[in-house]
């Protein structure tokens, strides 16, 4: 085969297997696949640490396919001697869970609420701790935010 015969060949095989390849690559990945897996930010959104009256809310927007474990939120103040009233959580959907037994999960939204005590320094600054999987069995890693308490609007 000559030099043109062979350039001309892999000429054509490129015009081929080029747009293929950039078809296939632009595609989006299918729902569950662990391409598709969101973030655990973008999965369990923090969208609100407000302070209100007694309380302080903290509030989760959780996307479709994820879940939360309400056994595995926490808080607690970033501020040195401030002691923090017992988180109140809903209650969760029920589930058994092949890693930590039977537990209650949270499905799109929930809020914890701080209640805060009569005459105690409000803390300004909330360390979050929370963990989640999606539902197509990958679970993630706990995440843990250091957040502002926004006062109440």
């Amino acid at each position: 085969m000559t030099l043109h015969v062979r350039l001309v060949s892999l000429l054509l095989a490129c015009a081929i297997v080029l747009p293929a390849a950039a078809i296939e690559f632009s595609r989006k990945p299918q729902a569950g696949s662990a391409d598709a897996l969101l973030s655990a930010d973008a999965a369990f959104r923090l969208v609100s640490v407000i302070r209100d009256k007694d309380a302080i809310l903290v509030n989760w927007m959780i996307e479709p396919g994820y879940y939360l474990y309400r056994q595995r939120i926490a808080v607690e103040a970033v501020e040195a001697g401030i002691s923090l009233g017992k988180p109140v959580l809903p209650k969760g959907i029920a589930e058994h869970d092949e890693h930590f037994g039977d537990v209650e999960i949270y499905k799109t939204a929930v809020e914890l609420r701080l209640p805060l005590k009569a005459g105690a320094p409000v803390p300004t600054q909330l360390r979050l701790r929370w963990q989640g999987c999606a539902e197509a069995g990958v679970c993630y890693p706990p995440v843990t935010r250091v957040v502002d308490v926004s006062p109440a609007s």
